[in-house]
């Protein structure tokens, strides 16, 4: 089902790639409500459960939503296929578009007000990070550079003394860049880490990578392969 240009759809969006889960509804780009999950545990139980209680706060259904919108990673396995499960089963049940949005587009995108070019940075663990680039103009951002996973050392070589913004995780902002008042470069940006906002506002702007239909498949970013298969391959 397409809607027409001019509608505002009301969105739900959600992203439980890592231990900062969180559910929002949209309306276009204005967000309406959102619910925080920071938790060590698995977002399965209470991804449904926060999405109910989300929707009777401000009055709606979920009959009323009008595109699903989640984070596909990088983030943790089995956390990224929570989310992306959930989702396609809501669009599926609802018949309704259904987007995935990377986290790290996310984070970059909570700072695209910042003209020149940006550092996304999620922690891996393992003394590794997530990393991705992007240029923003105008309030949007352009990816640049494929996102990678990087020991942080390596990670501190890459980044030493370039123009840009860095944002992220601030444990590995902070091993790697400048404060924010500090002339130097790279140049940490503080932000909130919980996404789902953004990854609903991006689903908002992002309308061709929308898709519908009973055959519907997802791309998940996990960058780093699963435990599970790295044990098969070896």
């Amino acid at each position: 089902m397409m809607m027409p240009l001019s509608f505002a759809p009301r969105i739900l969006a959600f992203d439980t790639s890592t231990v900062r889960g969180s559910v929002a509804l949209l309306e276009g780009s204005k967000m309406q409500a959102e619910f925080r999950l920071q938790s060590v545990q698995t977002h399965s139980r209470q991804l449904l459960n926060s999405v109910d209680f989300l929707l009777g706060r401000i009055g709606w259904n979920l009959g009323d939503v009008n595109l699903v919108s989640v984070g596909n990673g990088p983030g943790s396995f089995t956390g990224i296929r929570i989310g992306i499960a959930t989702a396609l089963g809501i669009a599926h049940s609802l018949s309704i578009p259904f987007v995935e949005i990377s986290g790290l587009d996310a984070l970059a995108h909570k700072v695209c007000h910042l003209d020149g070019r940006i550092g996304a940075v999620m922690d891996a663990h393992r003394s590794q990070a997530f990393y991705g680039e992007y240029e923003a103009k105008n309030g949007r951002i352009r990816q640049t550079q494929k996102p990678v996973l990087l020991d942080i050392s390596s990670l501190e070589h890459h980044l030493r003394g370039r123009h840009l913004y860095l944002v992220g995780d601030p444990d590995i902002c902070e091993s790697v860049g400048s404060p924010a008042t500090s002339l130097m470069w790279p140049r940490q940006v503080a932000v909130d880490l919980f996404l789902a906002v953004e990854i609903g506002k991006l689903a908002f702007i992002s309308r061709r990578k929308w898709r519908s239909g009973e055959s519907i498949a997802a791309e998940p970013m996990y960058i780093r392969p699963p435990d599970a298969l790295k044990k098969k391959t070896q």
